[in-house]
């Protein structure tokens, strides 16, 4: 057993310290995003020191103020990067609010009930009301929203925006500086910076990365969830019909580690406790 570090349980649960798959698709998602981000700021950076365009290159591009259309530029890439981010927050929150163990959470919710609301409701579940990194990430949603709606009046609770003030302190040591005042006025002038997103951004890796550290145990149905979000259980299915049962369980670990190595720590363990049982 490769993970035997994970330990497991006889209950059927499984103990594992490694990312779970859907906190490796949150940081592919992200990291993505930050690259794109670097690289275009990069480049706005060469417009504004008087890149010319090239003769080669097909387009129409030749702006009045190249400061200018620069400035603008790398607002519209904070403004992307903010959308793309928030999109793979939802995805994550969304993924793991299908958990077993958070059923209780997740009954409360109607059809109304905000990507925001629900990030909320799983922070303070896992986390406790006293956490304030997931208030930087409703702040990351509430602002994609209003980007994507102008007349979107979205906006942190005043218990939120209580819980970041308090906390301007501990923001201020732990991330690069932030003040706080400062980016909730950027927020409700809707000026966006490069060092808002970035934040952001860092506020809400370590959010998900605390969350992902509470979803410490994966039962033998959230994992078939999981395969199931992850378009596996077909695939993992033909496994176990077409293989012989020596080889059944390697042919399945070495999919997962293709397609899914979020997944393998609890595969392994969940069906060598499922053998424990049998015997």
């Amino acid at each position: 057993m490769k993970a035997g570090s994970a330990g497991s349980s006889p209950d059927g649960v499984t103990n594992f310290s490694a990312a779970t798959q859907p906190l490796r698709f949150f940081l592919g998602e992200v990291g993505e995003a930050v690259a794109y981000l670097n690289t275009i700021v990069v480049g706005l950076d060469a417009v504004e020191n008087g890149y010319k365009k090239p003769a080669g290159l097909k387009i129409s591009w030749n702006p009045d103020d190249q400061n200018a259309a620069a400035r603008k530029a790398r607002r519209f890439a904070v403004e992307a990067t903010m959308q793309k981010v928030c999109g793979a927050l939802k995805e994550y929150i969304a993924t793991i609010s299908n958990f077993k163990r958070l059923t209780v959470v997740r009954e409360r919710w109607s059809g109304k009930t905000t990507s925001a609301e629900k990030t909320t409701d799983v922070a303070e579940f896992l986390l406790g009301e006293d956490d304030f990194l997931h208030v930087g990430a409703c702040l990351t949603i509430h602002w994609r929203n209003r980007i994507v709606h102008k007349r979107s009046s979205a906006k942190l609770t005043a218990k939120q925006e209580n819980r970041l003030r308090k906390q301007k302190a501990t923001i201020k040591s732990n991330f690069a500086s932030l003040d706080v005042d400062r980016l909730l006025d950027h927020f409700e002038k809707g000026r966006p910076t490069l060092k808002d997103i970035s934040t952001l951004i860092s506020f809400s890796i370590r959010f998900v990365r605390e969350l992902d550290r509470k979803l410490n145990h994966v039962s033998k149905l959230d994992l078939d969830y999981l395969l199931d979000r992850y378009e596996l259980t077909s695939r993992v299915e033909k496994i176990e019909r077409e293989t012989s049962p020596p080889k059944r369980f390697d042919s399945i670990v070495r999919l997962l580690k293709t397609e899914a190595p979020g997944l393998v720590v609890s595969y392994q363990d969940i069906m060598i406790v499922n053998v424990r049982m049998a015997d």
